[in-house]
This record gives structure tokens, sequence and C-alpha cells, in this order.
């Protein structure tokens, strides 16, 4: 959504000062990318690719106020049977026969939502007739809000046992966002906005 307003002029002796003014706003508002989670500890569901998906056994809960538990992960588990003496995190210890492809549909979850708001506040000035400055403030992620990228980065898969398995065969823990600042070369790794930043340009139109 865009805003963009030009405040009215006004005759008189201050109208150099008063007039011109105007503000744009931009506010950006997005859902989560698509992602779905794989267990590379083994070859779970027997299809020899060693990427299997997990079982939904649970409900599934986002935290999307926490990165560091973006998403319970107890609701996920192996794609077979665990045998009666307990999960070890192999699939030697999966009840022969019972491993299978996970119930979990390709990019069925969802990522971190995304929220910024932009701003800035702008003034013309005429200096001649066929001359004019232009003086703007600008504001970008006004608000500061912290976005992070898809669950899939920086390895571009979504590992869903980071904190290993229970006796069950359930993944134990949260997945967490990965988060990393633009580092000194001017290289984006995987958040997806900046924190709050400003400038002040000039321009003259003619």
């Amino acid at each position: 959504m865009e805003l963009h307003l030009q405040l009215p002029e006004s005759q008189g002796s201050w109208s150099r000062l008063t007039d011109g003014w105007g503000v744009n706003g931009i506010v950006t508002v997005q859902s989560g990318q698509p992602f779905h989670l794989v267990f590379s500890e083994d070859d779970f569901d027997g299809s020899g690719q060693f990427f299997p998906k997990p079982d939904v056994v649970g409900r599934i809960v986002y935290h999307q106020r926490d990165p560091n538990n973006f998403l319970d992960l107890s609701a996920f588990a192996v794609p077979c049977t665990p045998i009666a003496s307990g999960f070890d995190g192999t699939a030697s210890t999966c009840v022969p026969g019972t491993r299978h492809f996970g119930n979990l549909g390709r990019n069925s979850l969802l990522g971190p939502n995304f929220r910024q708001f932009d701003f800035s506040i702008f003034k013309n000035t005429p200096i001649t007739e066929r001359l004019k400055m232009e003086l703007r403030f600008e504001a970008y992620n006004l608000l500061n809000h912290p976005n992070f990228a898809n669950p899939y980065l920086p390895n571009f898969f979504a590992d869903g046992a980071p904190n290993g398995f229970d006796s069950t065969g359930r993944a134990t823990g949260s997945l967490a966002l990965e988060s990393q600042e633009t580092s000194a070369l001017g290289i984006r790794t995987w958040v997806v906005a900046d924190r709050a930043a400003s400038r002040l340009p000039q321009k003259f139109i003619f």
C-alpha cells in the first residue's frame, strides 16, 4: 500500500517556507514463503535419497514473534515405526517393512511474515522560474521490524531435526530462523531486510 500526500499551498510572505511540502509512505505486508522439512539424518523412508519428508503427527505451531523458536518440531516424526526398545535416531531402529514416504506435503509450511514501513517527507522550493530544489528525508524500515528469510536459507533445505529425536521418533525442540548482518564486503546473506536506515538527499530540478 502506498501513500502520497501533497500539502496545500498558501499565499503570503512565508510561502517559500510553508509551500511545497509532501509526504510519501509505503506499507509492505506479505505472508511467509512456502517451505517443507526434510530429515537429512538417515534414509528413514527407504527411498535411498536421504532426504525423507516427515510424518505430521501433531498440531503445527508457529511462533512468528520468536525467531529462535519459530516452528515447534514436535509435530513431526520419522516416516517409520520405531522398534519397541526405542529409537536412536537412525533408520536401523525402524521396524523392518514400516518405512514409507512421509505425509508432509511439499511446500505445505509457511516461513516468517514480512512487514515493513518506508516513509519520506520532502519539500520543493523554487529558486528561479526554471530551477527548483527538492530536499527529502527518507526512512527505510522506519519501525525497525526484523524480517527473516525463508528457513530454506542458507543451505537450501530445512532440516526438520536439528535437535535430534526422542525415543518415539519425534523431532525435538524448535526450528530457529538464521540471521546474519550484511558483511563488510556488502554481501547480503539471508536476512531479507535491513534494520532501520535513513538518508537526507537533495536534488535540483530544471
